[in-house]
């Protein structure tokens, strides 16, 4: 009785929801929330981790490669605006110029050694950047021997110990060693070899990931704790928050929880008497390889050197303006042009406007997603593939609605394929989901289309062919499984909110993939 009901409403009046609640999503994601104000007396930022590695190609763990001096000074030059120190992690491929560049501009710099498992070349970083420390006493503000080495197993605490104590022997610069805070509470022995300790801090990357809310809460508790511990002075040598990527547990990125990360650490920072040093200064596209979409993500410059936030005033979640809404009114008035030139009825002009409406609006949101997550040809071409098998439901629904008859053969074959995707998607999160993302975006679309066929479409009194049931639950299955894993994934994080919304969307699949299915056969 209800599917009779639903079914005389016109998919027009489908379509029109689903457009206004498209609309709404990216208008309500547009409106600037208030956030707390940085106090004028906490600003500039007292340092921030600068790596050149933001333009295209550009990568640290490319062999041989090597960053122009000019281009260090006009990055320098860009980020003296926001600070007057940087942080760097290696002297290696050209990066021994940073001093040089920055005492032109009157900055500080906390000159980085890279320490990694080959000494030979560890040697040969370490006295490269004492060469550089007792070249620009004045710029040089401490030398950082190593970054969470002990952390990724490289190099054990005797011997980082041998490399402190022969830093310290061979300049004047303050020497000091870097790593996350809880391996400097696995090794407090170091203390006695560095004149300050740098410890890295970031809610984001816990093992029990911090909300947003109680994230400077945190990072207040672990200085505390910190105190109590070493007596030499302390450094928080890297924090921050992503401004994209995926969820972890109650930790978000998102461009609103960066601005209000960085503002309330801020001011907690001028209050408690902090040095710091965020990570980082522009976005390291390279990074999204070793850590998925959010490595790419820390800068509180984007890779045009452009800020990505105020550090007063209301701050919105996207910047778009009309792009999205002007790419659904070019959709709509073509897919308009069209039905004028095969001269269709009014109320299918209707149909092929709202649709074209929807699905320019969601193309907007999908190959932006497919640039934040594609690392590599292999994940653009799997990304990209799902976002194609989706206009192409779209269209095979289109038909439908219009009365231009239905191909069964092929729409089957593409249900299956959706159910396929959903099947890897949710493997690969179960399995190594810490650097994935959950593509809701890419498979929303089809989805809701596909319900409002389900909807539309009358019951037939009799099956007229027998039903292909060798693909029916092969769909079946494949989505089945699909939710099991979604379940699993968001039961191992139970304060992700988009695993729950991955769960919600495998399991609405489960019931249209087969359902559909099975209205083709009949």
């Amino acid at each position: 009785m209800l599917q009779r009901l639903l079914s005389r409403i016109s998919p027009i009046v489908w379509l029109t929801l689903f457009l206004i609640g498209s609309i709404f999503y990216l208008w309500r994601l547009q409106q600037p929330q208030a956030l707390v104000e940085v106090a004028a007396e906490a600003l500039p930022l007292q340092c921030v981790s600068y790596a050149p590695y933001y333009k295209p190609g550009m990568n640290p763990t490319i062999k041989d490669s090597f960053v122009d001096p000019l281009q260090i000074e006009q990055d320098l030059q860009a980020l003296s605006k926001v600070t007057r120190c940087v942080r760097t992690y290696s002297v290696g491929q050209g990066l021994d110029y940073v001093p040089k560049a920055a005492q032109k501009l009157g900055m500080k710099v906390i000159l980085g050694v890279w320490i990694g498992w080959v000494d030979a070349l560890n040697q040969s970083e370490l006295q490269l950047a004492v060469q550089q420390a007792n070249q620009y006493p004045d710029t040089v503000r401490g030398l950082v021997v190593g970054n969470e080495v002990l952390l990724r197993g490289e190099q054990t605490e005797p011997k980082m110990h041998e490399y402190l104590q022969w830093a310290k022997a061979n300049t004047k610069a303050p020497v000091t060693y870097a790593d996350v805070w809880e391996f400097w509470l696995k090794h407090p022995t170091l203390e006695q070899d560095v004149d300050f300790v740098t410890v890295h801090i970031l809610p984001y990357w816990e093992d029990k990931p911090v909300a947003i809310e109680q994230a400077v809460a945190h990072t207040a508790s672990v200085m505390g704790h910190l105190g109590t511990v070493f007596k030499k002075p302390i450094l928080i040598g890297e924090t921050g928050w992503p401004s994209q990527g995926r969820q972890r547990f109650w930790s978000k990125p998102s461009a609103i929880n960066q601005a209000r990360y960085m503002r309330e650490f801020l001011q907690a920072a001028h209050v408690n008497h902090w040095q710091y040093n965020v990570i980082e200064a522009v976005d390291q596209p390279w990074k999204r390889e070793l850590e998925g979409t959010v490595g790419g993500y820390w800068g509180v410059l984007d890779t045009d050197l452009q800020p990505k936030f105020n550090l007063q005033g209301p701050v919105a979640e996207r910047a778009d303006g009309f792009k999205p809404y002007l790419l659904a009114l070019v959709l709509a008035v073509a897919a308009v042009a069209w039905g004028q030139y095969k001269r269709v009825p009014v109320n299918q002009m209707l149909l092929l406007a709202f649709t074209g409406g929807v699905v320019g609006l969601h193309a907007y949101l999908q190959v932006g997603y497919v640039q934040l997550a594609a690392r590599n040809s292999a994940e653009y071409a799997m990304l990209g593939g799902l976002v194609l098998l989706g206009w192409t439901l779209v269209l095979m629904q289109l038909r439908q609605w219009l009365g231009l008859g239905i191909k069964p053969c092929i729409e089957q074959s593409l249900l299956r394929l959706l159910a396929l995707a959903f099947l890897l998607t949710s493997a690969g999160l179960a399995i190594n989901g810490r650097y994935l993302d959950f593509p809701l975006i890419l498979v929303g679309l089809p989805l809701v289309m596909i319900a409002i066929s389900i909807i539309t479409t009358p019951l037939r009194a009799s099956v007229q062919a027998p039903l292909p049931i060798v693909g029916i639950w092969l769909t079946t299955v494949m989505v089945v499984i699909a939710a099991n894993m979604a379940i699993a994934v968001a039961m191992t994080e139970p304060g992700n909110v988009i695993a729950w919304w991955w769960c919600a969307t495998c399991g609405l699949a489960l019931f249209l993939l087969p359902a559909r299915s099975v209205q083709l056969s009949q």
